[in-house]
């Protein structure tokens, strides 16, 4: 009979040579590919590695010798937002392709490209290209959608989908967007001339989720209606903080099973944390039922008018029908949630983070704020008093959008765009024939992608504008107003060669919604009012210097991480009292 020893080294054995077998397997593909490549001797999947190497990551930058960590810093989720083009450069261009690598790991055939004709390719054959499985692992834990299926299910939900996103709904969110931004004057100001806090990210968390429930749930609320609002008899938490916690949970621990949440122990780290997202993940679909239910019960009474809002387009479209089935349901009740929870997680996060990294930059940069006041003070009408109107002044507020597609351009809020595939795939481009084995994972690395020097550098530069060897790095948004001879007066990137939203087939329906919003907001904000960032007292009562106050402001940006979106660390969920996140002051201009 085998000792124990015999059977932990055999054991090992085994695991050691099946990980030789693989690193063998990857390397020979990655010779076949025709894509540069390189060496990382580990598996980068482990479980391990992936729930410790982030918060590992600056203790390994401080301790490791820099030849190994440049390599194996390309292993830690988010390294597409610290090292840029530095990968392609150090060890893609030697071998003649700056564009796109291989990693060869034990772990999975990977691939990491910013070639825009190769992603113009993935991006236009969502079948040979399909969604990754940690996806809809993370994203389809409330019912299938847009976002996590494939095939034909994801042809049959994006058509239905895609329709509910119409002019009625960009109508109704750009009047709750200026509405909650009014909420958020009146707090900050008051009746004065001008008022400081460090709640103001959390404030545009708030403003995008009473959008949401307004324009998404067709359930208004006003600025300061949650503020005492108890849950329902029954639940532990109202819609909003289901909504609240839920999101702050689906990037990782939404995944772990209810009865390890609820039983999670109370001296842990976390308690309070999943204890919360123990009673959401309950209680956010039967709230979301509740509404569908209210909703159809509204519309049988007023005799089948719809409303301007998601929920109520959605669940109409649904009750047509498919096309094909009479009386079939183009949308399952699990398909109606779980595309309500894409929209309110795509909507809350997305626009949240976008709107911080834009108010950090225009306080960094204030002659872009005068810039963007020149047109404000052009379209809207010298009458505060009066509402703004969507149909009039959204269209001419394209300095306000180009601001948006700017930090977009800068602060993708995905970092990279996962795709896999299947079976054998090859893309044909102007550098030659690519080839993909079955099993692949491709990172479409936006960072990298939007970055690119023969494309943004010097773009679109006015004439009291100098040309730089780092345009493409700088916050610009210039760049994205044409010359007065083209058509267009904003700028289109050439064919994948800019994708916040995805692009092909798949892109995000919900694009126009969100330059709705973030322009709503924006034109409100900026009316009459400007924001810069309050300059920290020494413990010698000295105000810091602008250089150092800028320094700050840009440490603050760097200082991002990627969880759902990428997003800056310590800005978020802080009280006025304390003496964290950002001071940002608010004041009439």
């Amino acid at each position: 009979m085998p000792s124990f020893l015999t059977i932990v080294a055999s054991l090992v054995f085994v695991y050691c040579s099946s990980l030789i077998y693989r690193l063998l397997v990857n390397f020979n593909d990655a010779r076949k590919s025709g894509f540069p490549y390189f060496i990382i001797p580990f598996d980068q999947n482990s479980f391990f590695w992936m729930t410790t190497s982030v918060p590992l990551r600056p203790w390994l930058m401080r301790n490791m010798p820099k030849w190994i960590y440049d390599r194996l810093s390309l292993t830690i989720y988010g390294f597409e937002f610290h090292e840029k083009l530095r990968p392609y450069e150090q060890y893609a261009a030697p071998q003649g392709n700056d564009k796109s690598y291989v990693i060869v790991t034990p772990g999975k055939f990977e691939i990491s490209t910013r070639d825009s004709e190769i992603i113009t390719e993935i991006l236009a054959r969502p079948k040979d290209f399909m969604v990754v499985d940690l996806t809809e692992l993370f994203m389809g834990k409330f019912g299938s959608n847009v976002l996590t299926s494939n095939g034909d299910s994801w042809s049959r939900q994006r058509k239905i989908v895609a329709g509910v996103i119409n002019e009625r709904i960009s109508k109704t969110v750009f009047s709750e967007s200026t509405h909650q931004t009014q909420g958020l004057l009146d707090e900050v100001l008051g009746q004065a001339e001008a008022g400081e806090t460090n709640r103001i990210f959390d404030m545009m968390k708030k403003i995008t989720i009473n959008v949401l429930s307004g324009a998404g749930m067709g359930t208004s609320v006003e600025w300061n209606d949650n503020a005492g609002e108890k849950p329902s008899p029954g639940f532990k938490m109202t819609y909003i903080e289901a909504v609240k916690h839920v999101i702050d949970g689906v990037a990782g621990p939404i995944v772990l099973p209810h009865w390890f949440l609820s039983n999670y122990p109370s001296f842990l780290p976390g308690y309070k944390t999943l204890k919360a997202l123990s009673y959401a993940v309950v209680e956010f679909p039967i709230h979301t039922r509740n509404l569908l239910n209210q909703e159809r019960q509204r519309t049988v009474t007023a005799h089948g008018e719809t409303r301007s809002n998601i929920l109520s387009q959605l669940l109409h479209a649904s009750e047509q029908g498919d096309g094909q089935l009479k009386g079939v349901k183009a949308l399952s009740e699990e398909e109606m949630l779980g595309n309500l929870f894409i929209f309110t997680a795509a909507g809350f996060d997305t626009t949240a983070n976008t709107l911080a990294y834009a108010l950090v930059l225009l306080s960094r940069y204030p002659k872009w704020q005068e810039w963007v006041f020149e047109e404000i003070d052009a379209i809207i009408p010298a009458d505060s008093s009066t509402d703004l109107d969507y149909t009039t002044i959204f269209p001419k507020a394209t300095r306000v959008q180009a601001c948006m597609l700017e930090v977009l351009r800068l602060f993708p809020p995905v970092i990279h765009l996962a795709k896999m595939t299947t079976t054998v795939q090859k893309i044909q481009t102007s550098r030659g024939m690519f080839y993909l084995p079955p099993k692949t994972t491709v990172y479409i690395n936006t960072i990298g992608l939007h970055i690119d020097p023969a494309v943004w550098r010097n773009l679109n530069l006015a004439e009291n504008e100098e040309k730089s060897e780092t345009d493409e790095l700088a916050f610009r948004p210039s760049r994205w107003i044409n010359p007065p001879t083209e058509s267009s007066p904003v700028f289109k990137p050439p064919k994948g060669a800019y994708v916040p939203w995805s692009a092909g087939p798949r892109v995000c329906p919900g694009q126009k919604m969100a330059l709705v919003e973030f322009s709503a907001i924006f034109l409100k904000l900026f009316h009459n009012h400007r924001i810069e960032a309050v300059p920290l007292k020494s413990a010698s009562g000295d105000l810091e210097t602008k250089a150092q106050l800028e320094s700050r402001l840009d440490a603050t940006m760097r200082d991002s991480i990627a969880v759902l979106t990428l997003q800056m660390n310590n800005v978020y969920d802080v009280e006025d009292s304390q003496d964290k996140g950002l001071k940002l002051r608010l004041s009439k201009r």
